[in-house]
């Protein structure tokens, strides 16, 4: 599951209907028919999420070799290949890292002297200019001055501005990391907690609606200053905020600057009084030579089919998905420090659903007849990147999609240990009395909490809500080794694993048998426009859903538009891609949230999307957020 959702719980996604399912102890004898083994479910995750497999990252060599286990374990089944060509897997393109040249260079010029910097050493690229801009060693370098602005924040609700005053327009701007009064539980800055302007995007934002050419980033003095940068070299990865965003060791910053501003002493200055020290530096310049290529490889959904045993009903599917890859050896998803090059085995993030989805192939295998409908059994690769394989998949079905009736997707459902968190009965009521009736004959106990949210998740049946699917998604919790290396399958509550994905077995058998479609039904409103998945949540409302495949092309294609939005309003469609707003190009989702954030209700904004390939022209009154 992927860092950015559940760590923001995506940024774009929330779990708003639970069910939480408190299971009786073990697999008790004599209940449900039909049981996943959970000796056979742990063998799957002691493979998946060994050492041998690395961590499963996505364009590793060992990624391949989890879709080819899984693959033989659908062929085991009998399930047929619903992939490409015949065969169990559907490949797709992803960006998987960076490949960092050898002239990428940042040097900083000061009053008597200039120092250049090493990559990896001294600093580190958080972003990249789009490519084709300056995203390769044949682009000229970037040669501006360098001016001083505090903490880089710009809150008129705080009533705080480290730019008034400052002129930055094409020059690039030096920031100190995080937060004002960082450490005081009064602080207007949301106390001891970090607010918005304390995060890379948000400081990028500010300084880019300036007109800065370039931001550098230095350690604010509370925090030990960032002295090596290796870390990065073993997995770069760049965000592509328009601007370069740099982050540089503090000492290196100060043998420029230090003469010209105190760096500790305004921090503690700022702290104090809240007053902003921000300045030119006369004299100071700095060049960056931006040198990176992405990385693209192939990947593979792995996909099986059961076909259904009624020749008419047989025409219509539930999907059953789960993401195989995971971390690889760390690198920015990681939330342990310094652990990039150890091994991420994932055995719960997503192994366990994984596995889960294996057994229940060969469950629904073996009993047939009582599934009317097909099944179409699914892993996906890319899901850690941002849902890049099931957001493929609805694009390029094996199985039409319209004929796609449900999605159960399960995703970290081995530590179970008595409860199971299940959502999306929200946009598929028709389903509640199907999950207890899938419960009746298990040793489960279910409470229904929680109300109604909006189309959203915080993994893949994502993808497929947003093509108005009923989706379930099946949840065991967040723990202290999420994303961290010690999500390793000595500690899976095997049973309780098995427990959970017999439970889906039993509801997919009963929609199957259903005699009519399961109802979607639309949630309250609620905005994913251009601030879904970028960590920011302000601006106004412009009523989209951006697609989050990368698939190279330029522009937001929308994966959806809210009916009764302002985009729908306008004529915007499902399917087109936004090439401008408001006279500025946009190629990628932070172009939109940058050019909207600086919008206001009420404006009316000329947009143009590329629609089958046309241009079409269209003028959005922007609202304040249902």
């Amino acid at each position: 599951m992927t860092v950015a959702m559940k760590s923001n719980c995506r940024s774009f996604a929330r779990i708003a209907l639970l069910v939480v399912i408190t299971i009786c102890g073990s697999l008790i004898p004599g209940g449900a028919a039909s049981q996943i083994d959970s000796r056979a479910y742990l063998d799957h995750i002691k493979f998946l999420a060994s050492d041998e497999l690395k961590g499963r990252g996505n364009g590793t060599p060992e990624l391949d070799r989890a879709a080819d286990y899984i693959a033989n374990q659908f062929r085991a089944a009998g399930l047929q290949p619903g992939g490409d060509n015949g065969t169990y897997f559907q490949k797709f393109e992803l960006v998987t890292g960076l490949t960092v040249g050898s002239t990428n260079s940042l040097t900083l010029k000061g009053p008597a002297a200039s120092t250049t910097l090493k990559v990896g050493s001294d600093y580190e690229p958080l972003s990249m200019v789009n490519p084709g801009d300056r995203g390769s060693a044949s682009q000229p370098p970037l040669s501006v001055p360098l001016v001083f602005a505090g903490y880089g924040i710009s809150a008129g609700s705080y009533n705080y501005d480290d730019y008034a005053g400052l002129d930055v327009t094409g020059k690039a701007v030096l920031v100190l990391r995080h937060e004002p009064q960082e450490n005081d539980e009064k602080s207007i800055f949301q106390g001891k907690t970090n607010s918005e302007h304390a995060t890379f995007f948000r400081k990028a934002l500010v300084a880019r609606s300036h007109g800065a050419q370039a931001l550098l980033i230095v350690e604010d003095p509370i925090h030990p200053d960032q002295t090596n940068f290796s870390n990065w070299l073993r997995d770069p990865q760049v965000e592509e905020y328009g601007i370069p965003v740099l982050r540089l060791s503090r000492t290196r910053a100060r043998q420029i600057v230090g003469s010209l501003v105190d760096i500790e002493r305004v921090a503690r200055e700022i702290d104090a009084d809240l007053k902003p020290r921000s300045r030119a530096l006369d004299g100071v310049s700095i060049t960056y030579t931006e040198s990176l290529t992405k990385n693209r490889r192939s990947v593979n959904n792995v996909i099986g089919i059961l076909r259904g045993s009624d020749p008419v009903k047989s025409r219509e599917a539930i999907v059953l998905g789960a993401h195989y890859d995971h971390l690889g050896l760390g690198g920015r998803f990681s939330l342990s420090e310094n652990a990039a090059g150890q091994i991420h085995n994932g055995a719960d993030d997503n192994a366990s659903g994984t596995a889960a989805i294996i057994e229940i192939a060969k469950l629904a295998a073996a009993n047939r007849p009582k599934f009317p409908r097909s099944l179409v059994f699914m892993t996906f690769a890319g899901e850690e990147l941002g849902l890049l394989g099931s957001a493929y998949y609805v694009n390029h079905p094996t199985f039409p999609i319209d004929q796609t009736v449900a999605m159960l997707n399960m995703d970290m459902v081995g530590r179970a240990n008595g409860r199971i968190f299940v959502s999306g009965l929200d946009t598929a009521p028709d389903l509640d009395a199907d999950l207890k009736a899938a419960d009746a004959d298990l040793p489960l106990k279910l409470s229904l909490t929680g109300d109604g949210s909006a189309i959203g998740g915080s993994s893949d049946n994502t993808s497929f809500l947003l093509r108005r699917i009923p989706s379930i998604f099946f949840f065991s919790g967040l723990h202290a080794d999420y994303h961290r290396p010690t999500d390793d399958w000595e500690k899976i509550d095997a049973e309780g694993g098995a427990a959970v994905g017999t439970l889906a077995y039993e509801l997919a058998q009963r929609i199957a048998a259903r005699p009519d479609r399961v109802a979607f039904v639309d949630p309250p409103p609620q905005d994913h426009s251009a601030s879904a998945g970028t960590g920011a949540g302000y601006g106004p409302y412009f009523g989209s859903v951006p697609d989050f495949a990368d698939t190279g092309s330029k522009g937001v294609k929308f994966a959806d538009v809210r009916d009764g939005g302002p985009a729908a309003k306008a004529g915007l469609k499902k399917d087109d891609v936004l090439i401008s707003f408001d006279g500025k190009p946009i190629r990628t989702l932070y172009d939109f949230t940058f050019a909207l954030q600086a919008k206001q209700p009420g404006d009316k904004v000329e947009v143009v999307v590329l629609r089958q390939g046309k241009e079409v022209r269209a003028t959005v009154e922007l609202t304040n957020r249902p």
